[in-house]
């Protein structure tokens, strides 16, 4: 199966890609490499790569040709602006969000929106945007017959994801101050493996018009377990984090006290 992954330079999206890959699936990615999305998190992993703008329905459409699915994780990620940019928000995850629901209906492919469970009940601009976003695919399978569902997933964790994000922040500032790193997360957290898990198993068995709400059931991987193995991926992996730490703003002076 041929599948395009908007948004698969991201944290998800990648390990999502890498399981497809594994499964000796053709991965068609679509991304515009900015902000939290890496294109070093797919090195060696065989796929196609696109460069471009989900909302884009040339660039969208033309890398979604000869597709049998697509699996949507494209979203703006910006947590310096998530309030302050709502437009880019919308324009990403709601236009975007059409232009892919589109060609899946006229394709007649599949199509699974990955969304967040803070679109149950958005409190922010970003999760506003993605509740419209999944509304418009409840509206494309009732009114179309669109063959397509959403998955709505709690926090996720695990390796490449972005350092500025929790709970990867917290490893490596107790990386750089030598100090205790997070024994254990509040609340219901996924491991990026069993989250890419549960949204392999609902691209191929299901159903058309359906919100599927990742629970503690999905979580396959020990959050012990999973966080020992994070916290020694970051330690040997400086190299992939620390220039895109260092790229961001106040860098410096959040992480002077490394050098004291």
């Amino acid at each position: 199966m041929r599948v395009l992954v908007p948004g698969g330079c991201g944290f998800l999206g990648s390990n999502f890609v890498r399981r497809l890959a594994a499964a000796g699936e053709d991965a068609v990615v679509l991304d515009r490499l900015t902000d939290f999305g890496n294109l070093a998190r797919l090195e060696a992993v065989p796929h196609e790569f696109v460069q471009g703008d989900v909302a884009d329905a040339v660039t969208a459409t033309g890398a979604a040709d000869g597709c049998q699915a697509i699996v949507n994780f494209a979203a703006e990620t910006n947590l310096d602006a998530s309030a302050l940019a709502s437009g880019g928000f919308i324009v990403t995850d709601s236009f975007g969000t059409h232009v892919l629901l589109e060609f899946a209906r006229v394709a007649g492919i599949r199509f699974v929106q990955v969304s967040t469970s803070e679109a149950d009940r958005p409190s922010t601009p970003a999760a506003a945007s993605k509740a419209g976003a999944d509304l418009q695919v409840l509206a494309y399978a009732q009114t179309h017959g669109a063959n397509a569902s959403i998955v709505r997933g709690p926090a996720a964790y695990g390796p490449f994801q972005h350092p500025a994000a929790e709970p990867a922040a917290a490893i490596v500032r107790a990386l750089a101050e030598d100090t205790a790193p997070p024994g254990s997360l509040e609340g219901t957290w996924i491991h990026a493996d069993d989250h890419s898990a549960a949204v392999e198993r609902i691209l191929r068995e299901g159903e058309p018009g359906e919100i599927y709400r990742l629970t503690e059931e999905h979580v396959r991987t020990p959050q012990d377990h999973g966080l020992v193995e994070t916290l020694e991926w970051y330690r040997s992996r400086r190299d992939w984090w620390e220039p895109l730490l260092a790229a961001r703003p106040g860098f410096e002076e959040q992480y002077a006290r490394r050098d004291a």
